[in-house]
């Protein structure tokens, strides 16, 4: 095991530093104080002390990897750079680049959402929460995603396909004005950002392959800048397709025998307390209110709405969404199974990490360098699909309507490349910045839904009400309460190592009440509805 630890340097700078942890450091504190009208759930078996620690399992406590595993890892990460560039010769105009020229069919549509969907932050995050607290992880955390992705097909798509949009901003453009589009491109460029898989890819060749955190999330983002600027949609499409099976059949593999090795499944209920088998976990219902709220994050999904206008037609749409669901649960199921077997098998590691490191543990020379291929694969996947939303963002939402110029084809399409450069440059330094993962997404997600989820379904849905100070209302004071929100909780709150969240305890006489940074949302969409319906009345449709 290695500490990462972030320290405050001249002038604002932020330094890692690497440390052996000492004895200390591997101390598991008491049980902490029962909190009022909160369940207790069990504390991770190496709580971090402090919210400014990483602790990371190195590959030091794992099984070497062999040059075998090393050379299958070095044969993909050169297969995709070669697709992208194969694909660039095709490319042509902002159309192609952008949205594969709306011409990707089911079979790729499918691979490249599935895929899209799923990267380090579900495959680390959904087996955390199953090791530390059961099926809760498919039942509350997953299973909301599929309801709504359902609605959605059925509904969101349909009623997008009648217009000729390339992004999420131009909705607010088309229904509200510049105003609206400004404040949504910011909140879609933010949660593009591939933080969490620029994380990921670092967190993943520490852990399998020994290379130091830092230079793994910058070599990660090389490969995916690369192929992302060369061939656009269409070679994230393509290589998607070929991460897609990589992490289908590894992940089955890693199940099986990941179940083999504790004697199989009705095992677990003899290992395990009962609350692992309770769909509820140990979780406040506060939270779980917050993971189904989370899920709306799909009616307004940049990624989701990209696959919209690139698809052929509708109905490639409904069976890609269709097909991925089932595939969706699958994936989500296997990876809880996984973690609750590790914590059966008394893997002693920080919880986000026990499906990497028994999975290496378990496997054989080759299959493991298969296994970090698709590992890397999963996170590949996300960051090559929101480095180029993220870069669209800029130069099609921000800079091209911001310049009092006609913008050619050609000219949108190498400022759209340059754009996604910057976007790596700024997602590599949140990436080193954050200090943990949860954090990052929560940050992201909960700008989303409450700058876009209020306007968009009321400009689709309720357009005699859809007036230009509804749209702007809606998007800038959703996102001013989040940010708002955000800063007050980190301000006046304190990290819960515990519960690994950040949480504000406010105390008013005998009553206290424990606001955690995830709440954020229950407060900014109310307001969000709120400013639309205010900003209807009082504001005029535009001519």
């Amino acid at each position: 095991m290695c500490i990462l630890t972030t320290q405050q340097g001249p002038e604002g700078t932020i330094r890692l530093s690497r440390s052996e942890p000492t004895a200390a450091d591997l101390v598991t504190p008491g049980p902490a104080a029962p909190r009022p009208f909160i369940r207790q759930r069990p504390a991770p078996s190496q709580p971090a002390e402090s919210r400014y620690n990483w602790r990371l399992p190195t590959s030091r406590g794992l099984p070497a990897v062999s040059v075998w595993d090393i050379g299958i890892v070095i044969l993909y990460v050169v297969g995709i750079i070669g697709l992208g560039w194969a694909v660039s010769r095709r490319v042509t105009t902002f159309r192609d680049y952008f949205v594969a020229g709306g011409r990707m069919t089911a079979p790729l549509l499918i691979c490249t959402l599935v895929s899209t969907y799923y990267g380090l932050d579900v495959l680390l995050g959904s087996s955390e929460v199953a090791y530390q607290s059961g099926i809760v992880a498919w039942f509350a955390y997953a299973r909301p995603y599929y309801i709504v992705i359902l609605i959605a097909a059925f509904t969101i798509a349909r009623r997008l396909r009648r217009y000729d949009f390339l992004s999420v901003p131009d909705i607010g453009a088309h229904f509200y004005g510049v105003g609206t589009q400004r404040v949504l491109a910011v909140a879609s460029f933010v949660y593009s950002l591939p933080i969490l898989g620029f994380m990921g890819l670092g967190i993943v060749m520490d852990v399998t392959l020994g290379i130091p955190f830092v230079w793994g999330v910058l070599f990660g983002a090389l490969v995916a800048v690369v192929y992302t600027i060369l061939g656009g949609l269409l070679a994230d499409a393509l290589t998607d397709t070929v991460q897609f099976t990589l992490m289908c059949v590894t992940l089955g593999i890693a199940t099986v025998i990941a179940v083999n090795s504790a004697g199989g499944v009705d095992v677990l209920r003899d290992r395990l307390a009962p609350s692992f088998f309770e769909p509820t976990g140990s979780y406040p219902i506060w939270v779980l209110v917050v993971f189904a709220g989370a899920a709306l994050s799909a009616l307004v999904e940049p990624a989701f709405y990209q696959r919209i206008f690139a698809a052929v037609n509708y109905r490639a749409i409904v069976v890609a969404l269709l097909v991925g669901i089932v595939l969706w649960a699958a994936f989500d199921w296997a990876v809880a199974i996984v973690g609750m077997v590790a914590r059966a098998e008394g893997i002693e590691t920080e919880a986000r990490y026990a499906l990497l490191t028994m999975t290496m543990q378990s496997l054989p020379v080759g299959a493991k360098g298969v296994f970090v291929a698709s590992v890397l694969a999963t996170s590949m996947s996300t960051v090559d699909s929101y480095l180029l939303i993220a870069g669209g963002n800029l130069s099609y939402d921000l800079v091209r309507p911001a310049i009092r110029r006609p913008m050619g084809d050609r000219e949108l399409l190498r400022l759209t490349r340059w754009m996604i450069a910057v976007a790596a440059v700024v997602t590599i330094v949140l990436a080193l910045f954050f200090q943990t993962v949860v954090s990052a997404w929560i940050f992201m997600s909960t700008s989303l839904i409450a700058a876009a989820l209020v306007p968009i379904v009321g400009g689709l849905y309720f357009g005699r009400f859809a007036t230009p100070t509804a749209g702007l209302a809606a998007s800038a004071v959703g996102l001013a309460v989040a940010l708002g929100y955000y800063v007050l909780v980190h301000t006046f709150g304190a990290f819960d190592a515990q519960w690994e969240t950040q949480i504000w305890t406010v105390r008013a006489g005998r009553h206290t009440l424990e606001l955690w940074q995830e709440y954020a949302l229950l407060f900014a969409l109310p307001a969000s509805t709120g400013a639309f319906i205010l900003g209807a009345l009082v504001g005029r449709k535009r001519g």
